[in-house]
């Protein structure tokens, strides 16, 4: 079941063994990587670095990938956490057989359906919270204490019923009610009440309407591109567009529990949430792509340019008429993968139908390209337009 803790149990075990073994590796988000150009090969080469600690070979396919696992890990006791794992051939890429990690090795899966996991040596299914667990894990997100105040005791127990026993529901519905007035938290129970016990999302969905416009499109943008990505660039990216401090909007986030920031000052995002935030963008054009506000997906972007389906969005308006475009390009140069994110900021004087028209009619764009940012106006397009040319 998803949100019930898999992947943080597997953290916890992980940090706890990591240290008595030659080498040691924790992948995280399989199945969304592995959706990725060349998706298995890039998880391939981070399990090789984070072992061997230094840069492997180049791996321009998994087939390539595998070989290299099994010739240079044979011999290793290895610690390797596999998170997220969706699909017979991630596992088959990352671990194929039990002869590619030296003797001694241990591999964690998380994985949603057990049918993935009939040859391993044990299985362990997470149960839900008990209520009493979960009410002292709500309790500590909507109150900072292990127990609700005692004028919220009754509405706090009915949350913790709604939200199923499920740890992530738990921590993102009592950090959307902290510091909320007792009405407010009626009203939120009350339509926590209307959606179905199942629905996980439509629950999380609560703590992402109660943002405001700015915060709801800096949450839609990390969950459609900088999961994983450094706190420091996303807040420069951010930075850019949004009318409040970068830094007060991540931080905003994180206390409503809908953003953590790793060790290593990264930006992560339970794939709830994740899932969560696309398909609210989906659902603003559920069959126009053009029509969305924002663009992540590879095929799809260059089917919005290449059919000139990129419109002036009614979503992510500034006043003046201002038009925000989002797009992401990604592009594949034989064995480089390049990222070519678009912030367009324009002065939109009718409907843009397509690549020259947005041209044509921008003000002042800005390009974050291989984690630098450029700013250029329209009289330096035709340079930068050539720069793009020649890398697609």
């Amino acid at each position: 079941m998803p949100g019930i803790g898999k992947t943080t149990t597997a953290k916890v075990v992980f940090n706890q063994l990591c240290y008595g073994f030659v080498g040691r590796c924790f992948l995280s988000n399989i199945n969304e990587t592995s959706k990725q150009f060349n998706g298995l090969a890039l998880l391939q080469k981070q399990l090789l670095h984070d072992i061997l600690k230094q840069d492997a070979a180049n791996i321009n396919c998994d087939d390539r990938g595998k070989v290299l696992i099994k010739e240079r890990l044979c011999r290793k006791r290895v610690l390797v956490v596999a998170d997220d794992v969706a699909h017979q051939d991630q596992l088959k890429a990352l671990m194929g057989e039990r002869s590619w990690f030296g003797p001694g090795s241990r591999v964690i899966i998380t994985i949603r359906d057990s049918n993935l996991l009939r040859e391993a040596d044990q299985t362990y299914r997470i149960e839900e919270l008990t209520r009493d667990q979960s009410l002292r894990l709500f309790s500590w997100h909507a109150f900072k204490d292990t127990k609700p105040a005692e004028d919220c005791i009754e509405l706090s127990k009915d949350a913790v019923d709604y939200c199923g026993g499920l740890p992530l529901a738990l921590e993102v519905i009592g950090a959307c009610l902290y510091g909320k007035n007792k009405d407010r938290w009626k009203s939120e129970i009350d339509n926590l009440s209307r959606i179905p016990e199942n629905n996980i999302q439509g629950k999380l969905l609560r703590s992402f309407d109660a943002l405001d416009g700015e915060l709801q499109n800096a949450f839609l943008d990390i969950s459609c591109f900088f999961t994983d990505i450094e706190k420091e660039y996303v807040a420069k990216v951010l930075g850019a567009r949004c009318r409040y401090n970068p830094d007060v909007v991540l931080e905003t986030l994180r206390e409503r529990s809908l953003i953590k920031v790793n060790a290593i000052g990264k930006i992560t995002m339970h794939d709830l949430l994740r899932d969560m935030g696309r398909e609210v963008v989906r659902e603003t054009s559920p069959k126009e792509h053009g029509k969305r506000t924002i663009i992540w997906n590879q095929e799809d972007a260059w089917n919005v340019l290449e059919q000139q389906k990129v419109r002036k969005s009614s979503m992510h308006t500034r006043k003046h008429s201002h038009a925000y475009f989002l797009v992401i390009l990604i592009t594949n140069n034989h064995t480089k993968v390049l990222l070519f994110f678009f912030l367009v900021y324009g002065c939109c004087r009718g409907s843009c139908t397509g690549y020259e028209s947005i041209r044509s009619e921008i003000t002042q764009h800005r390009i974050i390209c291989e984690n630098k940012m450029l700013k250029f106006t329209p009289n330096q397009w035709s340079k930068s337009h050539r720069i793009l040319q020649t890398a697609f």
